[in-house]
């Protein structure tokens, strides 16, 4: 039986801002988003009895394997627009942690929504871009899988120009957020919060400007999150003390980062945050698509 594979890459925000509340009840946001090495695989083969139905499995069992999955909903999506007869079996290989603000559901949507179609052997006429909305905020960016300021509700991408690459440690405590949490808290707050310049981070990026870069990597959704779950503030406040100065919250938690071009040396802090019991992940950026 023959199997495809196929890679989905995960995803920091160096910044993020939450301009408003929309009346449908999503944000509109302005960030910058990069992806990143770190992936999930995704096998897909032919079921031998085409009288079953398609099905997916997964190697973490907290992942629910039903139609709320973003990758059955990608599935089921494609399938309205081209009515297929090929059943399926569609195993997720998860590295990239759940709860953790790094994408990995929607980043494993837009794998299906770019690769299953050639897989299949169809027509390449479907907008998949126009798709990605109906499945996460998050799908349109990894449909493009580059750099980018990521506007809207997430469907409005612009790409950006990254100087210098970074290796990135990647810090996951054990409790996880959702992202409706977060934002839920993030409503319900009153006070002021530092905002990013978000142009300045961009030309800080495209210059190899640290100070600008570090100045200007500011997650508003941080504050909530970390009264939600304290220990990300711990994460961020040893990074800071261990000379990482570009770290950071990612999307709503509550996996925290630390970028630096010393692969050796974030190897050896990845060292001290596992024996507290995070998980760790070394990584780093993906420049080419």
């Amino acid at each position: 039986m023959k199997e495809y594979t196929i890679k989905a890459n995960g995803k920091i925000n160096l910044a993020i801002d939450v301009r408003k509340r929309l009346d449908n009840g999503y944000h509109e946001i302005d960030m910058v988003t990069v992806p990143l090495e770190l992936h999930d695989t995704i096998n897909i083969s032919y079921l031998k009895d085409n009288t079953a139905e398609t099905y997916l499995f997964c190697n973490d069992e907290k992942i629910p394997c039903d139609e709320s999955n973003l990758v059955y909903k990608a599935y089921k999506l494609l399938k309205e627009k081209d009515d297929f007869s090929e059943k399926l079996k569609i195993f997720i290989y998860k590295r990239i942690p759940v709860e953790a603000g790094l994408g990995g559901g929607s980043s494993d949507a837009a794998a299906i929504l770019m690769n299953l179609p050639a897989i299949l052997k169809k027509k390449n006429d479907i907008d998949i871009y126009s798709l990605a909305p109906m499945i996460g905020s998050d799908v349109s960016f990894f449909l493009n899988n580059r750099p980018a300021r990521v506007l809207s509700t997430g469907d409005k991408l612009e790409d950006i120009t990254i100087k210098d690459s970074y290796y990135v440690l990647i810090v996951k405590p054990k409790v996880g957020l959702s992202t409706k949490l977060v934002y839920a808290l993030y409503d319900e707050m009153e006070e002021d919060i530092k905002r990013p310049n978000i142009q300045e981070l961009i030309e800080g990026l495209k210059t190899g400007d640290e100070e600008k870069i570090q100045a200007n990597m500011i997650n508003v959704l941080t504050k909530p999150a970390t009264n939600r779950v304290p220990i990300i503030n711990d994460i961020l406040y040893d990074m800071k003390m261990m000379n990482l100065p570009l770290s950071n919250m990612s999307g709503t938690g509550s996996a925290c980062f630390a970028l630096s071009k010393d692969k050796n040396y974030l190897k050896k802090v990845s060292e001290v945050f596992e024996k507290k019991g995070h998980k760790v992940f070394l990584t780093q950026f993906k420049l080419n698509s």
